[in-house]
């Protein structure tokens, strides 16, 4: 490494972190490179420094943009920036940030390094920016949020522009993860077969020092609270798994004079400013109580924190790691401390599933699921390559040469998906030629600048206002559905769409008809427990030890009880018991796998949840089939298009809608040993008062 790179990056007296030992030498001699390991061990400084000294005289000659900085959010962007710039200036290094919030690439025409999101490197691709062709790095910033995600498909689709457009192709690469399990099914849904990868990983060494609490009323969460931070000054992360509960904790804990000015909240509704205000502000606090979503989730610097305090279960081992990660890095260990809410419907399986979490993660056991064919960001290429070229007619087979690492993604495929798109008025075909250009209402989607982004639209709302009154809000997927003239159901009146915006529909009032259009609203409810955890939850009900002591003394009492007698009706049977005009069947299968289980067995409108299955018929479990692929057609039934899509996921056919709905089944291997242990159960009639704690509460039951 060039002496002058190593001393920005590590100072005079270095005492490089195992991470870096392994990495560097690696990407020094060329490779590409994934380092999967946990927060706060020094994976930036492992991928950068290399990449820096091995073209730093290529930048600095050629004044030219040569490392590019990809982050899956705004707010890691400008952390990375405040970070590592003033290293880099050093090295006469000039950095940007390019990201939907701002824009500092204006600041300096001889740009070397670049940090941005996958959004926003589209729009510099879209928009024929020359300077791209003289990058040699790129760092993909925590690549495991890109897993199996139409963001992750559009940045691999992404960089197999970038890669046919850059004057030294290849591009070398370093992937920066979270400890993951599978490095190599990531660099193959990234990147499949194309190119070679050396994998890093660093064993996880952190202890983790955990508590489970049920806070059975609200008050006990300020005087915990307040313990915690009666003797020594603490900075507190408390991650709640909503914006609601962010508000209700905030304003909570704000009542209480000893800690109300030490609050600070962080989610994404919040304004950019604000946010990075409170990033700031809590950074540099003593003391103080940060409550946020899973915006913190990720690396942003906010400074050490001396515990974490999870409100809810996360939904995966994943996401538990990733939120204690965000603990005292000053040592190897983490505290959690784990509180089961008051309003919980099943208090008791939630402290069971936060010991699952716990016991996973311990055990170095995360989530895998098989790198999933996707189709939705494929469509969203389309018209940014289509927007590239002035909406002029674009070659089939030049579109197709981009998704090379992607077998699925063939040139039928992408004819297929233009001819739909085509129907429905987005794209236009050549009269005799393999062709295809923009349409009226590609040219739409660009106006309203809603064509470089593959989230979710449930996240995004438009307002409804009439005259100078805010009706109310819908999800942006009715973007496509309605137009000026529109006629929409909404707040039980029939309305006329006057005008359409990007976040905003004008609308007035109009006489009642039958064919209104309906607004279509998030289906999104209780996220789902991870079937990873659910099936560990299940070992513990037929006899696997338990730690109690990690249980406050209320739930432990509780849990201990049930233990005694659980193996006794949980082993070798899926227990029953009778709910109103049927059975509740306990399978502790996931809602996704209940459904499937439902509907192969004839029950046309299943009504299920994470831990069981409702019905009138019984249900003989030693039928099940354990070979997925003999489910597909019951799979394919239960497609329904949802909100959860993309706005581009809503313009594929139909079939392959289906075909990635399809993969969420196909892709996850608990699915299959969920499906053995039921085959090997028979079904036990018991009474309710010993698995009361695990069955349903609600109407639709």
């Amino acid at each position: 490494m060039l002496p002058e790179v190593f001393k920005a990056f590590f100072g005079e007296f270095p005492n490089l972190k195992p991470v870096q030992e392994k990495s560097i030498p690696l990407l020094l001699k060329g490779k590409n490179v994934i380092i999967s390991a946990n927060t706060g061990v020094g994976k930036t400084e492992a991928a950068l420094a290399p990449l820096i000294s091995r073209y730093l005289n290529y930048a600095l000659s050629n004044n030219c943009l040569t490392w590019l900085y990809i982050t899956p959010t705004k707010a890691l962007a400008n952390d990375i920036y405040y970070r590592i710039e003033p290293i880099l200036s050093k090295l006469h290094i000039k950095t940007a940030i390019r990201h939907g919030d701002k824009d500092e690439t204006y600041k300096s025409k001889d740009l070397h390094f670049l940090i941005t999101t996958p959004e926003s490197l589209d729009v510099i691709l879209c928009r024929g920016n020359k300077s791209i062709r003289y990058i040699r790095g790129i760092v993909l910033d925590e690549v495991h949020l890109l897993y199996n995600t139409q963001r992750g498909l559009q940045t691999s689709l992404l960089i197999s522009r970038l890669n046919k457009q850059i004057i030294h192709p290849p591009l070398q690469i370093a992937c920066l993860s979270a400890t993951i399990s599978s490095c190599e099914n990531i660099i193959y849904f990234l990147f499949g077969n194309s190119m070679d990868f050396e994998i890093v990983t660093i064993p996880s060494e952190r202890v983790i020092e955990s508590k489970i609490f049920w806070t059975k009323s609200e008050r006990e969460i300020v005087e915990l609270i307040k313990k915690i931070m009666q003797d020594d000054p603490v900075k507190l992360l408390i991650f709640a798994n909503s914006r609601k509960q962010c508000d209700r904790l905030s304003a909570l804990l704000s009542q209480n004079e000893q800690i109300a000015h030490h609050i600070f909240t962080h989610y994404s509704s919040l304004s950019t400013k604000l946010r990075e205000e409170t990033e700031r502000e809590f950074n540099k606090s003593k003391v103080g109580i940060c409550i946020a979503t899973s915006t913190l989730e990720f690396g942003i610097d906010i400074g050490d924190i001396d515990g974490v305090i999870l409100y809810g279960t996360p939904t995966s081992v994943s996401s538990f790691l990733q939120r204690i990660g965000r603990g005292n890095r000053r040592s190897n260990k983490s505290n959690a401390i784990c509180l089961v809410p008051s309003e919980s419907r099943k208090p008791v399986l939630e402290a069971l599933i936060f010991y699952a979490i716990i016991d996973l993660a311990k055990e170095g056991i995360i989530e895998k699921t098989s790198p999933k064919k996707l189709y939705g960001a494929m469509v969203q290429q389309i018209f940014s390559i289509i927007t590239a070229n002035k909406g002029n007619y674009i070659k089939v087979k030049d579109i197709a040469s981009i998704s090379i690492n992607h077998p699925h993604l063939t040139e039928d495929v992408i004819e297929e998906i233009l001819t739909h798109t085509s129907e429905a008025g987005f794209t236009k075909p050549h009269g005799f030629k393999y062709k295809f250009g923009a349409d009226e209402k590609l040219y739409s989607l660009i106006d309203y600048r809603l064509i470089y982004s593959n989230f979710p639209m449930q996240l995004q709302e438009i307002i409804v206002t009439h005259g100078n009154k805010e009706i109310g809000s819908i999800p942006s997927i009715n973007f496509l559905r309605i137009a000026p003239g529109s006629v929409i159901r909404f707040a039980g009146k029939c309305w006329r769409v006057i005008n359409l915006d990007i976040d905003r529909v004008v609308v007035e009032p109009h006489p009642y008809i039958d064919d209104a259009l309906d607004i279509i609203y998030s289906d999104i409810g209780t996220p789902s427990t991870d079937i990873l955890i659910l099936n560990r939850v299940y070992e513990y009900l037929t006899g696997k030890d338990v730690n109690l002591s990690l249980f406050e003394k209320f739930i432990r009492n509780q849990i201990s009880e049930l233990l005694k007698y659980s193996p006794g009706i949980f082993t070798g049977a899926v227990p029953v018991v009778r709910m109103n005009h049927g059975f509740y069947y306990i399978t502790l299968a996931g809602e996704f796998c209940n459904r499937v289980i439902s509907k192969a067995n004839g029950i046309d409108h299943p009504i299920v949840d994470d831990v069981g299955l409702f019905s009138n018929k019984i249900i003989d479990f030693t039928k099940l089939s354990t070979n997925l692929n003999d489910y597909l057609d019951v799979v394919t039934d239960l497609f329904t298009p949802s909100s959860s899509l993309t706005l581009f996921q809503s313009l594929l056919p139909e079939k392959l809608k289906q075909k990635e709905f399809i993969e969420e089944w196909l892709c996850n291997s608990e699915i299959e040993k969920t499906l053995k242990r039921l085959k090997m159960s028979n079904t036990k009639l018991v009474p309710m008062e010993y698995v009361s704690w695990l069955t349903p509460q609600g109407e639709k039951f």
